[in-house]
């Protein structure tokens, strides 16, 4: 979250330990932070740091071992999970302010660049006294009476005074324009601190136009689909699945229906408590499978990065769902296909040599592993829970089924796999680091026009928390 310099804003030099324990309890029972421990532990760390004097010690090694629990031989360079974790924190504590905490008085922020907390004291404008109005009336004339010769001496007749007009003392007047005066330059001292602050710490966002220009962050990974005008074909996955069968659902639907074991039909129950297709469905639970209606959450997320990232470029859009396209479809324009062979078919029917494949046991194979490399990655669920912790993805870009056009796959072995490769693919930070690594591998012809990159997710509540490359392989496909 950056500061944002406004006049009911001031950024506290330095704040009482009652205060930064206070807001520190407030945002972390929140319930944008009570289900993140990472976050929490985070928040913790820079907030003790603060108070211990020792703000300016905080670095991503130390925090990297202290919150993220990395080993010595932690490498920050090549490891992003603190950068990454702070830019989700600021997103988090943005979103706080914006909702649960928009009334606190007192706001922690980490601007970017740092990682030491400020503190930012919310207060009122002073109100401007009222001004008395003053009523001027014309000065007394004297009036000379039309007989009086010029030279003579006559008395002058003069018109009655108004009553005098009664004003405020001057010093009181005084004295309220200097506390005004006072306030404003108390008011500007806080603004400009703001903004100095800003000025260190707020990196210049690039341009819509930047990123796309020849030497712009997003031409490795997207120039395929920034060269044809009508803008790529997004496949979203359909996958097949089993919902509640409900009184709207077809003879035939009823008739392929599956009737859930009681212990089963009380553990959905159990799970899904005063769900609305819960409470509509028949005593004994039905399920009905679905072909056209449910996609995953991270393939939404997924299609509205993507969508929004080209839309900045003025390149359009066609969505379909994957069941609905065919491989005429495929052959006439450049693809993006979200969402593994488990959920979306297309991706395991276009032909390539890759390095990474999706096996029957929800892992991905590592077919020439390198030094360093592992010959599989799977998922790590929670052994008491059985909640997603960590998923791997894949981004992949390879050739049409013509050769002519680019298809590129972003895909997870779980949903939020999906999210993350997306989000690597669209997000600044992660998008330069991917071009970046891309231009290393600079060949005659520039960089690799097609490639695989493994990624490794860390999921919090089925939401994809940290991103880092694992590996990144050119495809022998695209060196003819």
């Amino acid at each position: 979250m950056a500061v944002r310099a406004n006049s009911e804003q001031q950024v506290l030099l330095t704040a009482s330990e009652g205060d930064v324990r206070q807001v520190l309890e407030r945002v972390l029972n929140s319930r944008h932070f009570v289900h993140a421990p990472k976050k929490q532990m985070f928040l913790r760390l820079i907030c003790d740091f603060y108070l211990s004097g020792r703000a300016g010690e905080l670095n991503e090694y130390l925090i990297g071992r202290e919150v993220f629990g990395k080993s010595e031989d932690y490498n920050p360079a090549a490891d992003p999970i603190v950068r990454v974790g702070a830019h989700e924190l600021r997103k988090k504590l943005e979103l706080y302010y914006q909702q649960d905490g928009a009334q606190d008085d007192l706001r922690l922020d980490i601007p970017v660049g740092s990682y030491e907390p400020i503190f930012i004291r919310q207060f009122a404008l002073p109100q401007t006294p009222a001004e008395p109005e003053l009523t001027i009336e014309p000065a007394s004339v004297p009036v000379t009476p039309p007989s009086a010769q010029v030279g003579e001496l006559t008395p002058s007749v003069t018109q009655t005074p108004p009553a005098p007009v009664t004003e405020e003392p001057v010093p009181l007047k005084l004295q309220k324009r200097l506390r005004l005066l006072y306030a404003l330059i108390a008011l500007l001292a806080g603004s400009l601190l703001v903004l100095a602050l800003l000025y260190v710490t707020q990196p210049t966002a690039a341009p819509v136009d930047e990123m796309f220009s020849p030497n712009g962050i997003a031409r490795p990974v997207w120039s395929p689909f920034l060269q044809e005008d009508s803008g790529p074909l997004l496949i979203l996955s359909s996958p097949a699945v089993y919902r509640l069968m409900n009184a709207g659902d077809t003879e035939q639907a009823v008739k392929n229906s599956v009737e859930l074991p009681p212990d089963k039909a009380t553990m959905l129950g159990q799970a899904l408590k005063d769900n609305f297709a819960v409470r509509n469905s028949p005593a004994s639970p039905r399920l009905v499978l679905s072909l056209d209606t449910y996609t995953g959450l991270g393939e939404a997320i997924a299609a509205h990065r993507v969508t929004d990232l080209l839309r900045a470029a003025n390149r359009d859009v066609t969505l379909k769902r994957s069941r609905t396209v065919s491989a005429e479809d495929l052959k006439d324009h450049n693809v993006i296909l979200l969402g593994s062979v488990w959920s979306n078919e297309w991706a395991g029917k276009l032909p390539s040599l890759e390095d990474f494949v999706y096996t029957g046991q929800a892992t991905i194979e590592n077919r020439r592993p390198r030094d360093g490399e592992a010959a599989e990655y799977s998922s790590r669920f929670d052994p008491a829970t059985g909640k997603l912790l960590e998923d791997y993805a894949l981004v992949t870009v390879k050739p049409n089924i013509s050769g002519a056009n680019v298809v590129m796959v972003l895909a997870g072995l779980r949903s939020p796999g999906t999210e993350a490769a997306a989000e690597y693919v669209t997000n600044k930070t992660y998008l330069s680091e991917l071009s970046q690594r891309l231009r290393l591998l600079t060949g005659k012809s520039g960089p690799p026009r097609y490639f695989q990159a493994l990624l490794k997710v860390g999921v919090e509540n089925g939401i994809p928390t940290t991103i880092s490359l694992v590996a990144l392989h050119p495809l022998a496909t695209a060196e003819k």
